[in-house]
């Protein structure tokens, strides 16, 4: 291993940085079923390996690993084969891990659906993907036959296989049971034949749909695996885990992240730690007695957790060795809690996207960082043209293996003219080759020339006004031909703030002249408070739905 081993070169005349060194090579050659026998044949078949919290339910190597074969070999037996997309209509349950890695064995390609899309957009979503299969919680099922029955363009009706509860076909009775036939050569047992890592499709992730209807991005085995190689890893430490690491996430079954941790227990012999769904009452029980060692953390949900501790509470987490808050920017209140509490851990700001399959940078002290191995950046101007050192922009990137794009869709919108992917985030590289990330793209409040970054100022409003809990800064225009934005400032106050809005609008105003100039100043008209920030499915803020409420409340003035 390189002494540098976030080594970051800069291209001065095509204004191109690039992640040179890159350890993972070997790793990223094998398949995904073809390392997950691999680590499994190799470990201890005693371990626990995978914990489903809210049920107690504990499962050894040797569990996981034979009935992921026999998932294998039955889900075949259905008829599924080798590129079939198999949906997991649920949220986390005690099955995931291993129906996952059975689809994987088989070569079927899972998808993490999202349970809270409304019916037409999911039936839209099968017809995109085909599924051959479908492995859902009962709760579900009405849903899922009623958007079936909406769907314009699918060719073959799918397998439905119950999960939970007694309605057949389910899990238990049709395809992890031992076939009749003949015993299962558990020794043997040889994963699907993958031709191609760095081409053929591994798992299909759906995008956040922050801007309408999820896009279903197509995760290759080298990109996930790269993913998972290089997770937990930052300029400090870029071994990080071992076979005593105990991994957890707070976040829902498909976002990458928690996608990522399931594939890193399975791939590397980890124990895991999963549930449901997490309460603040749950989660702090969960890390208390857990004896996780990584956790990756939304912030919302651990500022919450961190809350219910005591004042000088340093033993609750004493286990903890790393901290990862994703999903959205922490505020430096979470991080300076969780830092207070969690004394024995490091704690960073991570980004990625579930495009790049994983952790694109992380860093102690900021949103970014360097690059993760074999990553090439560009920023660009709102021509597409590159900028240098600076000079803020849209990112593009390109990872170490190619990408193979959303589904049905033409991809070519989203590269710049040297091929790399432009993510729709806005920031820039620094002197030291460090990514700062500022906000969306599409986030940025436009008045002529002026351009204010809201994210900046989300965080300035919280940390300087005691009384506000969340500030959230939107522009929105004022007439539909109207190329300019002004802004809105919605906050969420914290409990027992007894100001009135006059007297919260004017400390908010006073902040925000503080930091703007004055061209920037006057773009800032209105401060509301509200009870809560609107979400999209995923669970992310739905600034679109704030900038919608801020242009109603403007025409209702």
């Amino acid at each position: 291993m390189p002494e540098e081993y976030l080594k970051v070169v800069y291209d001065s005349q095509n204004k191109i940085w690039k992640s040179v060194n890159y350890p993972y090579g070997d790793v990223t050659k094998l398949s995904l079923g073809e390392k997950f026998l691999q680590t499994m044949r190799s470990t201890d078949p005693t371990k626990i390996i995978d914990h489903f919290y809210d049920k107690n339910i504990l499962k050894s190597v040797k569990e996981v690993y034979e009935q992921a074969i026999l998932i294998a070999i039955n889900l075949k037996q259905l008829g599924i084969k080798k590129g079939d997309c198999v949906i997991f209509f649920t949220l986390n349950n005690e099955w995931i891990a291993v129906l996952t890695f059975g689809c994987i064995l088989c070569g079927a390609v899972p998808l993490y659906f999202e349970v809270h899309l409304d019916k037409e957009s999911t039936s839209t979503l099968f017809d995109v993907v085909q599924p051959m299969a479908m492995l859902y919680e009962e709760q579900y099922l009405q849903k899922i036959e009623e958007s079936l029955k909406c769907c314009k363009n699918l060719k073959q009706t799918p397998h439905l296989i119950a999960i939970n509860g007694e309605k057949e076909p389910n899990v238990k009775n049709l395809i992890s049971m031992n076939p009749e036939s003949k015993p299962v050569d558990f020794a043997n047992f040889r994963s699907v034949r993958i031709d191609d890592t760095k081409e053929e499709t591994a798992i299909l992730v759906l995008t956040s749909g922050s801007t309408g209807l999820p896009k279903v991005v197509q995760l290759t085995h080298a990109l996930v695996m790269h993913g998972v190689a290089m997770y937990w890893d930052n300029a400090e430490n870029w071994e990080n885990i071992d076979e005593n690491s105990v991994v957890f996430s707070f976040s829902p079954l498909r976002w990458i992240s928690q996608i990522q941790l399931l594939f890193q227990s399975m791939l590397f012999g980890l124990k895991r730690i999963s549930s449901c769904i997490v309460t603040k009452q749950l989660g702090l029980e969960l890390l208390r007695n857990s004896d996780i060692t990584h956790f990756l953390g939304v912030p919302t949900l651990c500022y919450e957790i961190l809350l219910l501790l005591d004042e000088n509470d340093t033993e609750s987490l004493k286990s903890v060795r790393k901290v990862m808050f994703g999903g959205e920017t922490p505020t430096k209140a979470v991080f300076e809690l969780s830092i207070k509490h969690a004394v024995n851990a490091t704690h960073y700001y991570r980004y990625g996207m579930s495009e790049m399959g994983s952790v694109i940078c992380c860093d102690r002290y900021f949103n970014g960082g360097k690059l993760m191995p074999g990553y090439e950046l560009q920023i660009l101007d709102d021509r597409l043209q590159p900028l240098g050192v600076n000079k803020p922009g849209q990112i593009a990137l390109r990872p170490p293996f190619p990408l193979k794009g959303y589904m049905s869709l033409d991809n070519s919108v989203y590269y710049n003219e040297r091929g790399l992917f432009i993510n729709g985030d806005y920031g820039f590289m620094d002197e030291y080759g460090k990514l700062h990330i500022l906000a969306r793209y599409k986030n940025l409040i436009k008045f002529n020339c002026e351009v204010i970054i809201p994210d900046i100022f989300d965080a300035i409003l919280a940390y300087n006004i005691p009384e506000i809990y969340v500030a959230r800064l939107v522009g929105y225009r004022t007439t539909q031909n109207d190329g300019n934005q002004v802004g809105a400032c919605f906050v969420i106050l914290k409990p027992n703030v007894t100001l009135s809005h006059a007297e919260i609008s004017k400390k908010v105003m006073d902040t925000l002249k503080l930091h703007l100039n004055e061209k920037q100043f006057p773009i800032i008209q209105d401060v509301h408070i509200i009870d809560a920030i609107p979400t999209i499915a995923q669970g992310k803020d739905d600034r679109i739905a704030l900038s919608k409420l801020a242009a109603a409340k403007s025409y209702n003035i």
